[in-house]
C-alpha cells in the first residue's frame, strides 16, 4: 500500500479537497501544482509543497518525480481543463490533458511508481450511452463512440494510455466524476455548476439566470461523498477491482433544475428563476446519462453515497448564509466608526492590530510589519468591486465571498517570502 501521496492539480477545486481527504485519510501528502504559490488550504494540509510544475514539460515533470516520489508513491493526475474550457480552447485542452498524461506516466516509470489514479468525467458519454444505471465498463466495452466533444475524447485518450500503462505492470485506476455539489463559495466553470450558481443566487436574494434546460436530469455527487469514493478508490487493493480497466463511476444524485429550484424555494420562496439557455452548455447536458450505476462502487470500494438532495441544499445554503454573516462581521470589525464604507488607513488599522502583531517569524530577515501598506494597498483595489474608488458593505460582501482578509495577509507574505528564497516548510509538516 502507498505511503505517499502525490497530488497532481494540488491547487484546483478537487485537488484542495483531495489534499485534506488524503491527509485525514494518514497518507503523506505532496501538493504540486502549475501556480507557483499554493493557497492557503492546500498549504495547512500538505507535508510537501511544490509550485510551479507545469505536466506540459516532461523535463520538469521527470524531476517532479525524481525529487519526490518512488515505489511507495500514489500518484493523483487532476491536471485537465472543464468541459467549457476545453471547448474554448481544444488545443490547449489537449497538451495539458493528454499530453499531461503522457508526461506523467513516463515520469513514473524513471522512479518505479505504479499506482495512479485519474478523474475521468461524464463528459466521456456520448449520446448513445444509457441513460439510466450507466457503469464505468460501459465506455470500455463502446471504445469509439462518439461523446460529442473534444473534453471526451481527450479523457477517452487517457484511459488508452492507462491501459497501456497496465500492460506494462503498472497499477492505474480510473473514476467517472458526475458534476461536483459543494459549500465553497467559489468551484469552476463547467456544465453542472449551474446549480451551485443556483443556490448562492438564492442565498444572494438575485433572480437566477439559467442556462440548462430546466427539464433536463444531470448526476452529480456531494464533494463529501466524492472524496470518499475518490479515497476508497485510491486505497483498494489490487485483487478487489473486478471492474474492466479498473474504471469507477463516483455516484452521487441526480435532479432537474425544476427539482433543484423546488428543493430552493422551501428555503427561500421568493426564489425567482429566468432561463437564459447557453448553447454549449445544454449541448453537454443533452448528451450525459441521467444517473450513474450504483453497484460497482458498492462491491468493489464499499462506496455509496449519503447525501440527500435536502440535506445538500441546506447546508450549500446554510455555508452562504455563514458566509455572509461572517463577512459583515469582518466589515464592522474594520469601519469602528461605522461609517458604512472602509478606506486605507482603517483597513491597516485592522490588519496590524489582529492579523500582524505577534507573528513576525523572522524579524531580522522582514517583518510583517513592514509589509502592511504593499497588503493594504492590494487589498483596497481588490475589495473596490464596482471600482468606484470605495469599499461599501456591498463591495466588502461579494469580495469576502471568495477571500478574506486573513487569509490575504498570510498569502501576501508567504509568497514574499518565497520570492526572497525565505519560504518555510508547510506548517502541517511539523504537525
Amino acid at each position: 500500500m502507498p505511503s505517499k501521496t502525490l497530488v497532481i492539480g494540488a491547487a484546483g477545486a478537487v485537488g484542495k479537497r483531495l489534499c485534506q481527504a488524503l491527509r485525514n485519510a494518514g497518507s503523506i501528502v505532496i501538493a504540486a501544482d502549475r501556480r507557483e504559490h499554493l493557497p492557503s488550504s492546500v498549504k495547512d494540509v500538505a507535508h510537501t509543497l511544490v509550485g510551479g510544475v507545469d505536466v506540459r514539460d516532461p523535463e520538469g515533470m521527470e524531476r517532479l518525480f525524481k525529487e519526490h516520489a518512488g515505489p511507495d508513491t500514489a500518484v493523483w493526475n487532476l491536471a485537465s481543463p472543464l468541459s467549457v474550457e476545453t471547448a474554448l480552447s481544444p488545443e490547449i485542452a489537449q497538451q495539458v490533458t493528454i499530453g499531461g498524461m503522457q508526461n506523467t506516466l513516463a515520469a513514473m516509470k524513471t522512479v518505479g511508481c505504479r499506482r495512479i489514479c485519474f478523474t475521468d468525467s461524464i463528459g466521456s458519454y456520448g449520446a448513445t450511452s444509457p441513460r439510466t444505471d450507466v457503469a464505468a465498463s460501459w465506455l470500455v466495452a463502446n471504445p469509439t463512440q462518439d461523446p460529442g466533444s473534444d473534453y471526451g475524447k481527450q479523457k477517452r485518450a487517457c484511459r488508452e494510455l492507462l491501459k497501456e500503462f497496465q500492460m506494462e505492470g503498472g497499477d492505474p485506476r480510473w473514476a467517472v466524476v458526475p458534476g461536483v455539489l459543494h459549500s465553497e463559495p467559489v468551484w469552476g466553470n463547467g456544465t453542472t455548476e449551474y446549480a451551485l450558481d443556483a443556490m448562492l443566487a438564492a442565498a444572494s436574494g438575485k433572480v437566477f439566470q439559467n442556462p440548462i434546460d430546466p427539464s433536463v436530469t444531470l448526476p452529480m455527487a456531494y464533494v463529501d461523498d466524492l472524496m470518499r469514493g475518490l479515497i476508497a478508490l485510491q486505497y483498494a487493493n489490487e485483487d478487489e477491482l473486478q471492474e474492466p480497466d479498473r474504471g469507477y463511476n463516483i455516484p452521487g444524485l441526480s435532479f432537474t433544475g425544476n427539482e433543484l429550484f423546488h428543493e430552493i424555494r422551501q428555503h427561500f420562496p421568493d426564489f425567482k428563476v429566468e432561463y437564459a439557455p447557453d448553447d454549449n452548455m445544454n449541448k453537454f447536458a443533452g448528451l450525459w446519462p441521467d444517473w450513474l450505476a450504483t453497484e460497482p462502487t458498492r462491491r468493489d470500494l464499499d462506496y455509496e453515497p449519503l447525501v440527500t438532495m435536502p440535506l445538500m441544499v441546506a447546508q450549500v445554503l446554510n455555508s452562504h448564509a455563514s458566509r455572509k454573516l461572517s463577512g459583515r462581521a469582518a466589515f464592522r470589525s474594520i469601519d469602528t466608526c461605522e461609517s458604512g464604507q472602509v478606506n486605507d488607513y482603517m483597513l491597516e488599522k485592522y490588519v496590524r492590530k489582529y492579523l500582524v502583531r505577534g507573528r513576525e517569524k523572522r524579524p531580522l530577515i522582514v517583518r510583517r510589519q513592514d509589509l502592511v501598506p504593499e497588503i493594504v494597498a492590494k487589498a483596497m483595489v481588490a475589495m473596490d468591486i464596482d471600482k468606484d474608488g470605495r469599499v461599501s458593505m456591498e463591495d466588502f460582501l461579494s469580495w469576502a465571498r471568495v477571500e478574506n482578509v486573513e487569509n490575504m495577509v498570510d498569502d501576501y507574505v508567504a509568497q514574499w517570502e518565497a520570492e526572497q528564497g525565505l519560504q518555510d516548510e508547510p506548517l502541517a509538516a511539523t504537525g
